[in-house]
């Protein structure tokens, strides 16, 4: 069967910062057939729905694009959503925070997290789906993209501070790869963020033909009368 892999570049000029971002994630409308059209984007296998390379380097520099992913990268790179909340002066045990509180982040730049996926603005809500440490929480939905030094609140429990940072489920210490099915990239200008949407579409064709040719395995036959 061959293999299709789609994705999605969402285009964005930020004024505030005079930046352009993309946001590349994953897109899968279905099986095949039917075939690939200009309306019908399916990804098949469906392992090849995690393709974005990531490496999270540390907390000053934050996380970068790194490529698509290869079959042998989806194999031992380990995929991660952005879910985990870190804030070194909280005391969440002890300001009694439970699964179900709505953490409340806002951002400098607004315009940085807000898309088709995240369509509100300051301040973003999640859900706390659990409570992993005094510091750390678990929420729903991921965050959009890496930040440090947020402005945060709990209002319901009545805490907050400026000292949030977006962490990788486990917060693995950096620098690390990790794979994930979507990407906020940030760009100096629009010239740019097409050239790295251009390589990263010949990267996605690489990596269907990569996994078309996995399928090819030798066989040995004998023809009976």
């Amino acid at each position: 069967m061959a293999s299709y892999v789609s994705a999605y570049f969402e285009k964005t000029a930020l004024p505030a910062s005079g930046r352009a971002r993309v946001i590349v994630r994953q897109l899968d409308d279905g099986t095949v057939p039917p075939q690939p059209s200009p309306t019908y984007f399916p990804t098949s296998p469906n392992e090849l729905n995690t393709f974005s390379v990531v490496e999270y380097v540390n907390d000053v520099v934050g996380e970068r694009y790194v490529r698509v992913a290869t079959l042998t990268d989806i194999s031992v790179i380990t995929a991660l959503p952005l879910d985990t909340f870190e804030s070194p002066s909280a005391n969440f045990i002890g300001a009694a925070v439970v699964p179900g509180d709505i953490l409340e982040v806002i951002l400098a730049e607004p315009a940085a997290w807000t898309s088709d996926e995240y369509p509100t603005s300051n301040p973003f809500s999640f859900v706390v789906t659990a409570v992993i440490s005094a510091t750390r929480l678990q929420v729903t939905p991921s965050f959009p993209g890496f930040a440090a030094n947020l402005v945060w609140s709990i209002p319901a429990r009545g805490v907050s501070s400026v000292d949030g940072v977006t962490h990788r489920q486990g917060t693995p210490p950096g620098p690390v790869l990790v794979r994930d099915t979507r990407f906020n990239s940030y760009w100096p200008d629009a010239v740019t963020a097409d050239s790295f949407v251009a390589a990263t579409k010949a990267q996605l064709d690489s990596l269907a033909r990569e996994s078309n040719g996995a399928g090819l395995v030798s066989e040995k036959y004998t023809g009976t009368p």
